[in-house]
């Protein structure tokens, strides 16, 4: 048995897991609060979107460095979050919170890196394997993503603490697997064949970020991310309001709202990796976005069935979206790139872009126009990027090119042994 082996896969699925389960959580849980503080939809989307900015900027660090470690980044992204979240269990100050949301940023990039970094070296051997595998830990990022709000909401309406320091334990329990999976690695080790070595040098960091951000296959995905995250932060930016000034909504009805749209995110992230092995990876994240696109303009918006119908499809979309996109970024790395981490710091960089932009544009947008014209022009430009998708088209034709030819080199040096 490979010292790898002796680790079960499924421990570092759950460790995972549930480490981006709590970091989108994070994100998330504060989706019905951060309107009680009172300020203008203007000043609430600069406060989600803060920790996206922190995030996107310091990737290039996590970039530079992520591939030298296994789960030190993990540990310490972890442990980050709950600083700020005590932050948020002690003040309800907008200035404080702003920079509570801005640390969680810099973690957030540590974790997400790591952890799907972590999945891809130990499904370094296995294409299909490493499909579905990335699209379960994806379930935790969408599962954050779903129940952070009704958490947030409903624990609210006891004590405007109670939902962060609920977080905080869910947390440790998190560092605690983490701790206890890399001491099994290290037992076992399994650390010596799963991590890629010492720091390279700063020009060959700059070489690599270069190939992969002139691959088109990468950045076609990438900005697919971007679309699709951008459309689900302006939501939740912007629906709770919407809500509470159309249909007379409480907090904590806002965030049992977001429960709706939390099954069929979780399916449609299951699902995408088994559809992904079968129809290509790159489809899935197409139909992802034009569903997403096609129900978030669909309206009136006026018509709480339509509200309902929305965001179910919008969770569906999202979930193949998200759950497809990292395992056709980690297959298109391995296979042209060296299998470098570097490419989920970028997946992560997309995302937050996407959640610095969305919660801006698209509350500026309602300001100026309503919740219905800004739905309608932000569900259009997701549909007219989907076909960009098509690019990837000959993708799994260059990886089974690849394999081919590393077959042929085995077999050479056989031949000549």
């Amino acid at each position: 048995m490979a010292p790898q082996d002796a680790v079960p896969l499924k421990l570092s699925l759950a460790v995972v897991w549930f480490s981006l389960f709590c970091d989108y959580t994070l994100l998330t849980i504060a989706v019905p609060i951060f309107p009680q503080l009172g300020k203008s939809d203007f000043a609430t989307g600069i406060l989600f979107s803060t920790k996206a900015m922190l995030q996107v900027l310091s990737a290039p660090v996590v970039a530079r460095y992520i591939d030298a470690f296994n789960l030190e980044p993990l540990v310490l992204g972890l442990a980050v979050e709950a600083v700020s979240t005590l932050t948020f269990a002690f003040t309800d100050n907008y200035a404080w919170w702003c920079c509570a949301r801005a640390i969680s940023g810099i973690a957030s990039s540590c974790i997400i890196s790591s952890g799907f970094l972590h999945i891809q070296r130990r499904y370094r051997d296995d294409n299909e394997g490493m499909g579905v595998a990335m699209s379960i830990v994806t379930t935790g990022i969408i599962s954050g993503v779903t129940f952070g709000p009704p958490i947030g909401g409903l624990l609210f309406d006891i004590h405007h603490s109670v939902p962060f320091f609920f977080l905080i334990l869910l947390i440790g329990v998190a560092m605690a697997g983490v701790i206890v999976l890399q001491r099994r690695l290290e037992a076992s080790g399994a650390l010596n064949s799963i991590t890629a070595g010492p720091v390279g040098t700063l020009a060959d960091f700059r070489e690599k970020l270069k190939g992969l951000m002139m691959d088109k296959h990468i950045t076609v995905t990438l900005l697919a991310l971007f679309c699709a995250n951008a459309a689900i932060s302006c939501l939740e930016a912007t629906f709770g309001n919407y809500m509470e000034d159309q249909f007379g909504f409480t907090v904590g009805q806002v965030g049992m709202l977001y429960v709706i749209g939390a099954v069929p995110s979780v399916i449609g992230s299951k699902i995408a990796g088994p559809l992904g092995n079968k129809y290509m990876r790159w489809k899935v994240v197409m139909a992802g976005l034009l569903i997403q696109g096609g129900f978030y303009a669909l309206g009136p918006k006026t018509n709480f069935g339509v509200e309902i119908i929305s965001l179910i499809m919008l969770g569906l979309g999202m979930g193949l979206v998200d759950g497809a996109a990292p395992a056709l970024l980690g297959q298109r790395s391995e296979a042209a790139h060296g299998g470098t981490g570097v490419v989920y710091t970028l997946n992560t960089m997309a995302v937050q872009v996407g959640f610095v932009f969305g919660p801006i544009v698209g509350s500026g947008i309602m300001e100026l126009y309503g919740f219905a014209v800004m739905s309608v022009i932000l569900g259009a430009f997701m549909c007219l990027v989907a076909p960009l998708m098509l690019i990837n088209r000959g993708m799994e034709k260059e990886v089974e090119k690849k394999k081919e030819g590393d077959k042929m080199s085995l077999r050479g040096s056989a031949e000549k042994l």
